[in-house]
């Protein structure tokens, strides 16, 4: 599964590939979570064109009545994307572009779980996570706009942590994944585990384990333990 990603750097090249103008202000996050705005490109059906908007992360179906009522679908597996009542519509006709620096995966060490920090290869900009979205509407009127992140089995590079990864789709690509003309068989040849030298991998501290944390200190490599120095002037 993918529950943490981050978005760092000018996301200028990627503005310029979709031909769409840049936010005029845009703040770095190193700890993006579930139920929090994420950052996406879509196709807007209405007016014909790309645009971005923010996304609330925990995709909500339109068909559920209480939003709070059902648990939080932050990812869409791949294999089900055409069956599953919550996501077959969104993938048809509603898909986005999250786009990410990195992302966080969690390795179970006995009683503990120890987070990696995937980021983008040298050169390589940030990721695109493919992603889906939604239009709930409330019996009052109020409206949310939600996202789920589509997951595929992870590539070697990850599978040493875990075992699912995030669809990333090739810069090359975006225009195809976004099309809303693009057919479903079309669109599932784009999810695959993405090749093992587009991701570098670091253990990072655990400052990053709490939503609530955020900074660069969440990718700071964790420093190895060195051995145990006692303190010569303490007293026993």
């Amino acid at each position: 599964m993918c529950g943490r990603f981050a978005l760092t750097g000018s996301l200028d090249w990627l503005f310029r590939l979709l031909f769409l103008e840049p936010p005029p202000v845009f703040a770095d996050r190193y700890n993006i979570a579930p139920t929090q705005p994420v950052f996406a490109f879509l196709y807007d059906i209405d007016r014909n064109c790309l645009k971005y908007d923010f996304l609330s992360w925990g995709l909500v179906p339109p068909f559920v009545k209480d939003p709070g009522e059902i648990s939080t679908l932050i990812n869409a597996r791949a294999e089900t994307l055409r069956e599953k009542p919550a996501f077959k519509n969104a993938f048809r006709y509603r898909r986005c572009i999250l786009p990410a620096s990195g992302f966080y995966e969690w390795k179970r060490a006995g009683a503990t779980a120890e987070p990696f920090y995937f980021s983008a290869a040298a050169d390589a900009g940030q990721l695109c996570l493919a992603g889906i979205w939604e239009i709930w509407h409330g019996e009052g009127g109020e409206q949310m706009n939600s996202c789920a992140i589509i997951t595929v089995p992870a590539n070697r590079t990850v599978q040493k942590v875990h075992h699912r990864m995030p669809a990333i789709i090739a810069p090359e690509k975006l225009s195809v994944w976004l099309n809303p003309e693009t057919g479903p068989d079309d669109l599932s040849k784009l999810l695959r585990p993405a090749s093992d030298e587009l991701l570098n991998c670091v253990r990072v501290g655990s400052y990053v384990n709490s939503p609530r944390n955020e900074g660069l200190e969440c990718i700071a490599p964790e420093l190895p333990k060195g051995p145990f120095q006692p303190d010569l002037f303490s007293e026993y």
